[in-house]
């Protein structure tokens, strides 16, 4: 029996987002600053620390959404569900990790493992989580209703993690590495009470609606259905698109968050606690036009939601360069204030485009192999958020420190001052505009998604392939990729066992 979303249920998947825009938003923020000016790490270093863990913990994102994909078959799966009981893992992991990398005194090979184990665990909770509103919903309507309220609440958690260590750094003094190392501890406990939330608020599919197809035995045959099912995702049309939507607007993003205390700090000579108060007040006020993005989206669909967006980005991008002819001035401040308002009312706008996409795939999959694979997807799109953030930290790495960036250092060298200027404004700007224009090549809306699925559940229920509508056949070999008379299982997507090939 299918269960109707409620705001309880809202409430739960919604709360995911203290990890996965709170966490990051503060560690984007602060922990690359914190390691170059108080852990005697150049920013090289740091950066590929960051870059290093993510492209490593990568691969374990599809591994991760192969293993709860099956993990309903043990009895520990069929007890707590497939997928939360990684969710209800994470609550004491989180709070026992998150404050360790907040540390000051250890030495480059310490910072790079525990980022690698706490990658490890962000990965587990977020790639069980990310695959819950395909299963949770099968309208249009309903998985928008879950994926808003997560980027509603991950509003609040940025403004949340932005508030909690500018008001630390007043209290223990911006260079004080108590202030960081409480801001890790603070919101570990932050972490670890909404992780019990979304276990106690969410549910999963039935275990009897629950297919496990082509069955593997044996590890050869298990490792083998693994790659060709994370391989045979970006078969299909649609997830390809989002795919390399996701890896662009990810490295937007990251770098967007990452090189704004970079910009203020040195660029406008400000302070970090105005960097968190500003971003928390920008934040704030997104949350109002969040609103907006949810309903163009839903409306018209992530492709032209994106191109508002992108023109906000862009209109921001040029009023920080403008802001750096003001530095010193009385204007400062409050010219700062609106144009990171701008500024993140369009980054919130484009990170809730993959978001929104992200549910809609495995209905276009079920098209094609004639199964549910949501956390095969949600693995593979976790990879790909992974990849953008090692990508972006390398960008940022490696850019700042050929333009000169010197390490521990309160005043930059012009040089560096203007590379920081450059990946605050000319990057972001190159790096959307490119999303857009890949964009255009994807016809997902709630209109063609509804056809899509009344089809598929047409012919699951027994209804003659011979049958299809024009409208129907259109809509499904635009959004899949696939002739219509090679969809539902007539190919060869994924893995498929001898014996189903007998």
């Amino acid at each position: 029996m299918k269960k109707k979303i409620s705001i309880k249920h809202m409430i739960g998947y919604a709360s995911i987002n203290f990890l996965g825009s709170g966490s990051q938003n503060i560690v984007q923020l602060y922990l690359l600053i914190f390691y170059t000016s108080l852990c005697n790490l150049s920013v090289l270093q740091a950066g590929s620390i960051f870059a290093g863990t993510r492209f490593l913990d990568a691969a374990l994102n599809p591994i991760m959404g192969f293993i709860t994909d099956n993990f309903g078959k043990t009895r520990l799966g069929r007890r707590f569900g497939r997928r939360r009981f990684f969710i209800l893992l994470g609550a004491p992991l989180s709070l026992l990790v998150f404050p360790m990398m907040w540390t000051v005194g250890h030495s480059y090979a310490y910072y790079f493992g525990i980022n690698m184990i706490w990658e490890m665990v962000f990965t587990m909770v977020i790639v069980s989580t990310i695959a819950l509103p395909a299963e949770m919903a099968q309208t249009a309507a309903d998985k928008t209703k879950l994926v808003a309220a997560k980027s509603y609440c991950g509003t609040i958690a940025n403004m949340i993690s932005s508030f909690i260590p500018a008001q630390l750094f007043v209290m223990y003094g911006e260079n004080n590495p108590d202030a960081f190392h409480l801001t890790g501890i603070v919101y570990a406990v932050i972490l670890a009470l909404s992780l019990v939330v979304v276990y106690s608020l969410t549910f999963e599919r039935a275990p009897e609606d629950i297919v496990y197809s082509n069955e593997a035995h044996g590890i050869g045959q298990v490792l083998k259905k693994l790659l060709l099912d994370i391989s045979s995702t970006l078969k299909v049309k649609s997830f390809r698109i989002h795919t390399i939507m996701m890896l662009l607007i990810g490295i937007y993003k990251n770098l967007a968050n990452s090189v704004f205390t970079y910009f203020v700090v040195y660029c406008l000579v400000l302070s970090k606690s105005v960097t968190g108060y500003i971003s928390a007040f920008s934040t704030l006020i997104s949350l109002a036009t969040l609103t907006l993005f949810v309903a163009l989206a839903y409306k018209f669909g992530g492709p032209k939601t994106l191109r508002v967006a992108t023109s906000l980005v862009v209109l921001a991008a040029l009023g920080l360069f403008g802001l750096t002819f003001l530095k010193g001035t009385s204007l400062i401040i409050p010219a700062l204030v609106a144009v990171q308002i701008i500024n993140t009312v369009g980054k919130g706008g484009a990170d809730y485009i993959p978001v929104f996409q992200l549910p809609f795939m495995a209905d276009i999959d079920e098209a094609v192999t004639g199964t549910r694979r949501e956390g095969i997807f949600s693995g593979v799109n976790g990879a790909m958020s992974k990849i953008a953030y090692g990508v972006e930290s390398l960008l940022l790495g490696f850019g700042l420190q050929a333009f000169g960036f010197v390490k521990g250092a309160k005043e930059q060298p012009q040089l560096a001052i203007v590379g920081v200027v450059i990946f605050a404004t000319v990057v972001p700007t190159v790096l959307l505009i490119t999303t857009v224009i890949v964009s255009r090549k994807l016809k997902l809306n709630k209109e063609t998604h509804k056809i899509l699925v009344d089809e598929v559940n047409r012919v699951k229920a027994g209804g003659s392939k011979a049958d299809v509508t024009p409208e129907a056949r259109e809509a499904i070999e635009e959004l899949t990729g696939f002739a219509y008379e090679n969809c539902f299982g007539n190919n060869n997507v994924g893995y498929h066992s001898k014996a189903a090939n007998a």
